[in-house]
């Protein structure tokens, strides 16, 4: 896991301190090693948190022939069956690392060779001597990749906080940043102008001649939906040998593994599996002490303690109270979000504390077996239209006496209401009210969605709400989120059930084996019972990690005084700083006026944290570089 920066300069020599800057913002990404590549109007950047073949050999950007030129971050888990394959096909390889796998892949495969692999990237691959640059994301988005494209350069980062590091204009675009996160981040791009995501699935190809962009989807998950058994106790058991394969091969690592254990269903569930694998592979990299999180108003953390104690394992708590206002703003550019989930950030400083580079974590289950309530209530529209649908079917064939014959006998419900459903909808990009800024409602979504609104219509209402959800909706922004809070530092998350074959396979799974008995994800909790205490398997609520909430109180409203009165706050054209002024000092409107001026002065602490790394970064002094050691070129 690293970070990864390029710029290409459309119409002056490149700057050679602007990649640094950039490396250095993200240099929490990669700790370990850093390097960077000049050529000609290209530049490309990569910090290193080493993982998988420690040595030098393993430095990027990173070439093994001269032509093509990698920058990575991420894992390919079926990297040594890959080189394998290679190998008889007569490439040679002088690393143990993924990376060169990718390189020799992409060699032999072209855009086909992403098909190939089982794990999480974003990464850009440099053709000297066709000077084009290809940028690649894995099929869900797990490992982010930011871009700005602009007259003069276009941009690329891990982070967003790399771009911010460019010697660039960056600014807020006052019609998205009172828009949801979720909404931001699921229509790939960010609360600033021009900066956007690439989309998962999608590789763009860069021309350095002429600086035309093509995109290519090379995945496309409504074209890799397997068949399902619809034997629940054969489905049950294929899903059980799929996530035991994917937690296996992410348990591939040259350093230590952790994990962490909240006590729900989903974490509990890989914290299990690990402790069979470990005994079955006697694998001496993972630690399965399993990290608890202990918050106020957490209802699992009993059944977490009681699971550690069931495998004979010593979980190490963390204790999280966050009452220090004053880092907020690090915090928030250190996740990138306005939306303070400050608690996965202690999580995984615990981790790197203790010596840790690698965590093996829950995510990703509900976003392909539908956990969330808001999936449940869809669910529940789709099954009264079809009950809508069943009495009309009755009426047409047997007339109105035979439904009324038919509910009586059956005791069915007698009056019921059936909804029309429109997937635009759900897309659709309402204003946020906010008295201090004058913005206005805008379309924001990707252009591949209404391709894949027009395909769904071959698919249930329950399918199409999953889908959308976990491809333009909210797993884009949990995935962000989390990647943010463990690489700020220097983990690398790794997470079994967003293996794209067990994820497709619970996607296509019927609704009624998500659902049933009262339970969400009535299969996978059938699957790995056995594995679970009595009281892990009785659980039934449904608890993320906490937002931490702006309380009103004498220190919190201090401290909004302070910021408001800022000169650089006041001065603001995206905002009325004078009316947010005048607002908060009377009484009466500071009540009901307070939320919306705290959801300005988060942006604005997000603005001043991003300033500072920023300024952290352009300290670079070109004379203590390296310049003859800045790449790697195997052989």
């Amino acid at each position: 896991m690293c970070g990864i920066n390029g710029i290409i300069y459309k119409n002056s020599d490149p700057n050679l301190s602007e990649i640094f800057q950039m490396n250095k913002s993200i240099k929490h990404r990669g700790p370990d090693d850093e390097g960077f590549l000049n050529f000609k109007k290209t530049l490309l950047g990569h910090v290193r948190l080493s993982v998988l073949d420690l040595s030098k050999k393993g430095k990027q950007p990173m070439s093994n022939d001269g032509r093509f030129w990698i920058i990575f971050n991420g894992e390919i888990y079926n990297f040594i069956e890959l080189k394998k394959i290679l190998m008889d096909l007569g490439h040679k390889f002088f690393s143990n690392t993924d990376t060169e796998v990718i390189l020799n892949a992409y060699k032999e495969w072209k855009d086909e060779a992403f098909k190939k692999f089982n794990g999480m990237w974003s990464l850009a691959i440099l053709d000297k001597k066709l000077n084009k640059l290809i940028i690649s994301r894995d099929r869900y988005g797990v490992k982010p990749c930011y871009y700005m494209n602009k007259n003069d350069k276009f941009i690329f980062s891990s982070e967003i906080k790399g771009i911010f590091a460019s010697n660039s204009d960056i600014e807020l675009d006052k019609n998205k940043i009172f828009l949801s996160s979720k909404i931001i981040e699921g229509s790939f791009t960010t609360k600033f102008k021009n900066i956007n995501i690439i989309p998962p699935g999608i590789l763009f190809e860069i021309n350095l001649n002429n600086f035309k962009i093509k995109q290519n989807r090379w995945w496309k998950s409504l074209e890799n939906i397997p068949d399902i058994n619809i034997n629940f106790n054969k489905s049950k058991i294929e899903l059980q040998n799929s996530l035991f394969d994917a937690t296996n091969l992410r348990m591939i690592s040259d350093v230590k593994i952790a994990t962490s254990l909240s006590g729900g269903i989903d974490s509990s569930i890989i914290f299990s599996i690990l402790n069979k694998l470990k005994i079955k592979n006697n694998n001496n990299q993972i630690d399965l002490n399993p990290f608890i999180l202990n918050y106020k108003g957490n209802r699992t953390f009993d059944d977490a303690i009681e699971l550690s104690q069931h495998y004979k394992k010593e979980p190490i708590l963390i204790n999280y109270q966050d009452r220090d206002i004053n880092k907020i703003s690090s915090k928030l550019s250190a996740i990138e979000i306005t939306d303070p989930y400050f608690s996965q950030l202690e999580l995984y400083k615990k981790q790197k504390d203790l010596g840790f580079k690698v965590s093996i974590d829950g995510h990703g289950a509900d976003e392909c077996l539908g956990g969330y309530l808001k999936d449940i209530e869809q669910f529940g529209l789709f099954y009264q239209n079809q009950i809508v649908d069943l009495y009309q079917t009755i009426i047409n064939n047997f007339g109105k006496e035979g439904l009324n014959h038919s509910v009586e006998r059956l005791g069915l419900v007698s009056k019921i209401n059936g909804f029309k459903i429109d997937l635009n909808n759900l897309f659709r990009n309402n204003k946020v009210g906010n008295d201090y800024v004058d913005s206005e409602i805008i379309e924001l979504n990707s252009e591949y969605l209404q391709e894949d609104l027009n395909e769904l219509d071959n698919f249930n209402f329950p399918f199409q709400i999953m889908y959308l959800n976990s491809t333009y909706g909210h797993m884009q922004w949990l995935l962000n989120k989390w990647d943010k809070a463990s690489m700020n530092s220097s983990i690398e998350i790794r997470s079994p059930y967003l293996d794209w074959r067990f994820f497709q396979y619970c996607l296509a799974l019927p609704t009624e084996f998500k659902i049933k008995f009262g339970k969400t994800k009535f299969i996978l909790r059938e699957a790995f019972k056995k594995y679970l205490t009595k009281s892990i398997n009785r659980g039934k609520s449904k608890q993320g990690l906490p937002l931490k909430n702006f309380e009103i109180n004498e220190i919190n409203l201090k401290f909004i005084q302070e910021i408001i009165n800022q000169n650089d706050f006041k001065i603001n054209s995206l905002w009325d700083g004078k009316k947010i002024l005048n607002d908060f000092n009377n009484n009466e409107k500071r009540i009901n006026k307070i939320q919306q001026i705290w959801s300005i002065i988060q942006h604005h602490l997000l603005i001043a944290g991003f300033e500072k790394r920023k300024k952290d970064s352009n300290n670079i002094n070109l004379k203590n570089i390296d310049m003859k050691n800045n790449f790697n070129f195997l052989s």
